[in-house]
């Protein structure tokens, strides 16, 4: 067995358990089930050379995300953010001439320090980007620290460099709660929405059926489908006959063809 096929298989059984464990209602390992297989696709997507099975694996990973993310807001629950605390109120001037007013005390005289050695060179290459931890953070993953240099070279006269200001704490990000599709319906980009339902299907079969031909059209991974039983895909017939007439006949959907296109892909992705 390759090893594409390999990560293939644990991305089936990843994203299996996944779903099961989110039916029976134990988040914390749909959570992680989930997690992981966008992880395993991340690195078939470093692995794949064909473009188009690589953005296949790319919109199922993201979907896996998503998916994701919305277990961890129902786990954790939305949190309010603390509002920022008022600053003192500067003190007040006191007027010249009165007698009982202090003197003010004497400005320290700044003391004088050799001048800083100038920083480190970090001659170490740029991390590796994570489609996944990147996704998930909503950040770039830190550099890592450069080597310490020998401390016995260092001039024991010299003042060492004062340490670095603490980072502050990651903002929280917001978590989406609607796929891409359904946030076109919302813009009423119709047109958009069908077609990124026929993506989303077509990753989704190619990804369930192990079929990453490039000559398979999206009927044909339909009629296949429901050959090994998912008779819901009779249904997506309809979004397809409306792919068709997008591409060739310039056709303009309704909202309510965008509206069914939208209810039938949820359910091809849930099932």
């Amino acid at each position: 067995m390759s090893e594409t096929k390999y990560l293939f298989e644990r991305v089936k059984r990843a994203a299996k358990r996944a779903i099961d464990a989110e039916r029976n209602g134990d988040l914390k390992v749909a959570f992680d089930q989930f997690l992981k297989a966008a992880e395993l696709l991340n690195q078939l997507i470093a692995m794949e050379r064909t473009k188009r099975i690589r953005d296949s694996y790319y919109v199922k990973a993201k979907e896996y995300i998503v998916r994701a993310k919305e277990l961890k807001l129902l786990m954790n629950g939305p949190s309010d953010t603390e509002p920022p605390k008022p600053l003192p109120s500067p003190p007040k001037t006191q007027k010249p001439g009165r007698k009982d007013s202090p003197p003010s005390p004497p400005t320290p005289k700044e003391e004088k320090r050799p001048p800083l050695p100038p920083p480190p060179k970090d001659d170490l290459p740029p991390p590796s980007e994570d489609i996944t931890k990147n996704l998930m953070r909503g950040e770039d993953t830190p550099p890592p620290p450069p080597p310490a240099k020998d401390e016995t070279k260092r001039d024991e006269k010299q003042t060492p460099p004062p340490p670095p200001p603490a980072k502050p704490a990651p903002k929280e990000i917001d978590l989406p709660t609607k796929t891409t599709f359904e946030l076109l319906f919302d813009e009423e980009k119709y047109r958009d929405c069908i077609t990124e339902c026929a993506k989303s299907v077509e990753a989704e079969l190619r990804v369930r059926l192990g079929l990453f031909d490039e000559q398979l059209t999206l009927g044909m991974l339909i009629d296949k489908g429901i050959n090994k039983g998912l008779e819901v895909l009779k249904e997506f017939k309809f979004v397809n006959i409306l792919i068709n007439r997008i591409e060739h006949e310039n056709y303009r959907p309704s909202r309510a063809d965008a509206h069914k296109a939208v209810d039938i892909t949820n359910r091809i992705l849930m099932s």
